[in-house]
């Protein structure tokens, strides 16, 4: 076996064999790239990579890790593997569902390897679609309507609105320094923490630990979870263990930073009398709900077009939800929960042909599996004992659930492969997406 280093000897160049320097594999190694980060599992990124080596009629194997793709081709009768490194994974349903319409427009031969390699490189090159003040408004009303949906009243919704902003911009400024790279999660957590506990000085009836959830919300590593679940389930042991093990040390530095707060507030005698939510209102659930999906829309960049279905997604999840734990229970009901997303997500990808991430990923955020998971790991840090020990298996337990709900709702309704829309006839090809001009280029 001969690993692939570059380019490869001068030699008759046969159109059927991919050489090192064959645009096709280029591409390849591009969209793994780029798609690997984006929150599929690894039996979907290599169903998706597959369907359009076939379409490219390029004879490939891969294998995929959570941070590194592998891709296994012939050359001169030689087998070569070319190593695709994998960056820190952030949802971006937009470049998703655009990344999906090159790899078939690319499969299809509408347009050359080449030109769909140039085009992924103009498009991960641009700025995400909403300006910066959108995207600070939607980092405060995010956590306000988790807090809402996780039982809180207004006091937390309106603690959680300031705190998370807060977080969302400490967050951003900490991950332009290398130094505090590696302690990204463990300091806004630890940020959020102080934050809340100094609130709950003034504000009395408070419940901090449902405000420092809602604020830390889109650190939480639910969506990770489900997909290590979902491929142990199938059998990827290797993929599984290591997305697992990724989230658990994502849930242990979050947990130690609000940990850390919580003792050094306690030493201080500073820590302020804490009580439990009151809840919320009918009329205040359903400002959730629409606060939630504006919020996911833009803090999960999902095109114009789809914001309606977002509503959708979150609309479906948060009723499912409740009914379901009212008729069963919670972890069979946040397993009907996941059966009516997956539901929803499936038929809108089989027969509208866009990916069905749009509904699935917000639908999942408003289930906020990973709440669960912080909470164990939390027990653990900060109390030791068998009560974090139960939290952490329920919370397996419902990420299973939710793993049974999606492979369920996928036998009821199967949802369009990349493989079904490279292979299927389509007499016109469909207008690619123009990229702005003049636009700035996103910082890497």
């Amino acid at each position: 076996m001969v690993l692939h280093a570059g380019a490869g000897p001068a030699a008759p160049r046969d159109r059927s064999i991919p050489t090192a320097a064959d645009p096709r594999v280029e591409f390849l190694k591009t969209l793994a790239r780029e798609l690997a980060p984006l929150g599929q599992t690894a039996a979907e990124l290599t169903e998706q990579l597959s369907a359009c080596s076939e379409g490219l009629d390029l004879a490939t194997h891969f294998f995929v890790l959570p941070t590194v793709v592998q891709i296994i081709y012939e050359e001169f009768g030689e087998e070569h593997i070319a190593f695709v490194p994998v960056g820190r994974g952030s949802v971006d349903l937009e470049t998703h569902a655009l990344l999906e319409n090159v790899a078939v427009a690319v499969g299809k031969s509408w347009i050359s390897p080449q030109a769909g390699t140039e085009r992924i490189a103009a498009l991960v090159a641009h700025r995400p679609r909403f300006p910066l003040w959108l995207r600070l408004v939607a980092g405060g009303l995010g956590p306000a309507s988790i807090a809402l949906l996780l039982g809180g009243g207004p006091r937390e919704a309106f603690a959680a609105t300031g705190i998370g902003l807060a977080v969302a911009v400490f967050h951003g400024l900490a991950r332009r320094s290398a130094r505090l790279e590696g302690l990204l999660e463990l300091s806004s957590a630890a940020f959020a923490a102080c934050l809340a506990l100094l609130l709950a000085h003034v504000l009395h009836h408070f419940d901090a630990t449902t405000v420092v959830l809602a604020a830390i919300v889109q650190l939480l590593p639910g969506l990770r979870i489900t997909q290590g679940v979902s491929e142990l389930a199938a059998g990827d042991l290797v993929c599984g263990t290591a997305r697992l093990a990724g989230a658990g040390v994502t849930l242990l530095n979050l947990s130690i930073g609000v940990a850390l707060t919580w003792t050094v507030f306690r030493r201080l005698h500073e820590f302020p009398v804490l009580s439990r939510a009151h809840g919320a209102t009918a009329a205040m659930l359903v400002l959730a709900i629409v606060g939630a999906a504006l919020a996911f829309s833009v803090s999960e960049n999902a095109r114009r077009r789809d914001v309606g279905w977002v509503f959708v997604a979150v609309i479906t999840a948060t009723i499912a939800s409740r009914f379901g734990v009212w008729a069963l229970g919670t972890t069979l009901g946040v397993g009907i929960a996941s059966l009516a997303v997956g539901l929803a997500g499936n038929a809108y990808s089989r027969y509208l042909h866009h990916p069905k991430s749009t509904i699935t990923v917000p639908g999942l955020t408003v289930l906020v599996p990973g709440a669960l998971g912080f909470k164990g790991v939390f027990s653990l840090v900060s109390k030791g004992g068998v009560g974090g020990v139960n939290v952490l298996v329920t919370t397996l337990l419902l990420a299973v659930a939710l793993v049974v709900g999606s492979t369920i709702a996928e036998a009821i309704v199967a949802p369009r492969t990349l493989r079904q829309r490279v292979s299927e006839p389509i007499a016109l090809p469909p207008r690619l997406p123009r990229l702005g001009r003049g636009r700035r280029p996103r910082r890497p």
